[in-house]
């Protein structure tokens, strides 16, 4: 997976009312980056083929 940009970072947090400014976008940016490439290290092989169950949830009460 490519490293995102600082133009897709701010994007996202825009996306959920963040305005992420220099030069804390830049640390986000490695943070997420290095988040995104940890998380890929522990995808087990084959996992994309395998069908995701859907989450059912008791009724509220």
């Amino acid at each position: 997976m490519a490293d995102l940009t600082k133009d897709e970072v701010r994007a996202m947090g825009k996306a959920v009312g963040l305005d992420i400014q220099d030069p804390e976008l830049t640390e986000v940016m490695y943070s997420i980056n290095a988040l995104l490439e940890a998380l890929d290290g522990i995808n087990p092989p084959g996992w994309e083929s395998i069908e995701p169950l859907p989450i059912i949830l008791p009724p509220s009460q």
